[in-house]
């Protein structure tokens, strides 16, 4: 696994070394192949740039679905200023974001750029049914004649986790990684953690990542690997990222009560010890 710390490189180096260090079980962060692949296979709606005839990108939009091995499939019109882009010059990349939400910084947020070159393509009917599934409304204009289905061969990814948190991701990692079945349902767990369990939160962090002096410890993130904590002094200023592993990787967000249970068994046992 690569841990945020590490993976940013040097371009981030002075906003790590600036903030609280990030303790704990860091060999169990996802990679950022496994971020990106998780963030773009449910689908949606990507920013796209692709190149006009004087080489200078030209941006837009664009529905998309996850084709074999995640890559994002379009369906564009030839009248399209991207598509005839596309067909002069196959290189282009997408952008695509986490949701955002009034108060939040948008920088905080998470966003991946994928990096490759489009490729036209004949998905199967199943294929395409997800597609419609996903963007019902492309049904009225998806066998219209001046419409065909493109894909993108994924060169390299950019992925950005919020503020120090990034890295870059090869195409080969992200085709072979898998979506964290975890993450994209962690919102509610964690405000139930916070807010009904926020002591057994603070004895986590100090008896399972050390971080003896936090009193108050909420969850930043919850993934198949394992809890990341931000942990803060009695002054309220914020002493460290804490990250501790599950026993296991988890398969379903289901799972998370139990895991979460028996790292507060843990913790009580090192605790009494």
């Amino acid at each position: 696994m690569t841990t945020p710390s590490s993976a940013a490189g040097n371009a981030v180096d002075p906003h790590r070394s600036a903030g609280p260090p990030i303790v704990g079980d860091l060999a169990t962060f996802p990679s950022y192949a496994e971020l990106s692949r998780t963030l773009i296979e449910p689908g949606g709606i990507a920013t796209l740039s692709t190149l006009t005839d004087s080489g200078h990108p030209y941006t837009s939009i664009a529905p998309y679905s996850a084709f074999t091995a995640g890559a994002p499939l379009v369906c564009v019109s030839s009248f399209a200023e991207h598509t005839r882009n596309l067909q002069g010059d196959p290189r282009a990349s997408v952008l695509i974001e986490a949701p955002s939400a009034p108060g939040i910084d948008p920088l905080s947020l998470a966003r991946v750029t994928a990096i490759g070159s489009f490729m036209p393509v004949d998905p199967t009917e199943d294929e395409i049914e997800a597609h419609l599934d996903l963007h019902p409304f492309a049904r009225h204009y998806v066998e219209f004649p001046d419409f065909s289905w493109w894909r993108l061969g994924v060169a390299t990814l950019r992925y950005v986790g919020g503020f120090g948190v990034m890295g870059w991701a090869t195409g080969r990692s992200y085709a072979n990684a898998v979506a964290d079945p975890v993450l994209p349902h962690a919102g509610p767990m964690i405000e139930h953690l916070d807010a009904d369990h926020a002591e057994a939160c603070v004895s986590i962090v100090q008896q399972l990542a050390g971080v003896r002096d936090a009193v108050r410890a909420p969850v930043s993130s919850i993934d198949r690997y394992g809890m990341t904590f931000d942990a803060y002094r009695s002054d309220g200023s914020h002493l460290a990222t804490a990250r501790v592993a599950f026993a296991e990787p988890l398969k379903a967000p289901d799972s998370v009560r139990a895991a979460s249970v028996a790292l507060v068994r843990r913790a009580t046992a090192a605790q009494s010890s």
